[in-house]
């Protein structure tokens, strides 16, 4: 994590959804974060700047989802990650399990967002999956 505060990437492109998650997340003061409504945006930012955590929807024009996280972990770029989509049948692809992903990192729109704030605060304070 950061030295200060750990940061954290919202990805939705639906910017309403995106920027209420910000600013829902940005009251509690405990997190930087940064928004991109598309993968490949998303890439861009973390190239400058990796992040703690993603949160991730999985239905995004051009990249999805699920290739995005498995770029931006096997590039060092974000080592955790939550999923949080409209995709009810989404099922987790072995690839997505071995970066660390579980049915707990998974919430479908719309979700409760005081879990989702529980779930990235359990995250952030769990070693890297892989790490000791």
């Amino acid at each position: 994590m950061n030295a200060t505060r750990p940061m954290v990437l919202i990805l939705d492109d639906e910017e309403r959804i995106r920027e209420l998650l910000i600013d829902y997340l940005g009251d509690y003061d405990e997190f930087d974060l940064v928004g991109a409504g598309s993968a490949e945006e998303a890439l861009g930012l973390l190239a400058r700047q990796p992040v703690d955590l993603c949160m991730v929807d999985i239905r995004l024009p051009g990249m999805d989802g699920a290739a995005f996280i498995l770029a931006a972990r096997e590039s060092g770029l974000c080592p955790r990650f939550i999923v949080h989509t409209g995709s009810v049948g989404l099922a987790l692809t072995e690839e997505m399990r071995g970066v660390g992903l579980t049915r707990d990192d998974v919430f479908l729109k719309p979700a409760d967002i005081d879990k989702i704030l529980e779930r990235i605060r359990e995250r952030l304070r769990t070693p890297v999956h892989g790490e000791d």
